[in-house]
């Protein structure tokens, strides 16, 4: 059984899945506390792709989220940057 084109996801020039409505169902929806102590809890350890797939929401949105809460001090600085590989589908 093969995806058709138009429900196959895009991505942008920085390899961040653009939205698509099956991987991405919380777009939009106002954050919760729990979507949020997710994000603090797993971001630096399953990075902000891993994190937005399990949010259902855009990479460029936990990231941002991931931002104005370090700015606001919710969300602690990593001491040491961690770097995660992007995990492109392949059809």
């Amino acid at each position: 059984m093969s995806i058709d084109q138009a429900a196959q996801p895009t991505y942008d020039s920085y390899g961040r899945m653009n939205y698509h409505p099956d991987f991405h169902p919380n777009q939009g929806a106002p954050w919760t506390t729990k979507d949020q102590q997710y994000l603090i809890q797993y971001y630096e350890k399953l990075g902000p792709e891993q994190v937005s797939l399990e949010l259902g929401r855009t990479i460029h949105t936990v990231m941002t989220r991931a931002y104005e809460l370090r700015k606001r001090g919710e969300m602690p600085k990593p001491a040491v940057k961690t770097y995660h590989r992007r995990m492109r589908m392949t059809a």
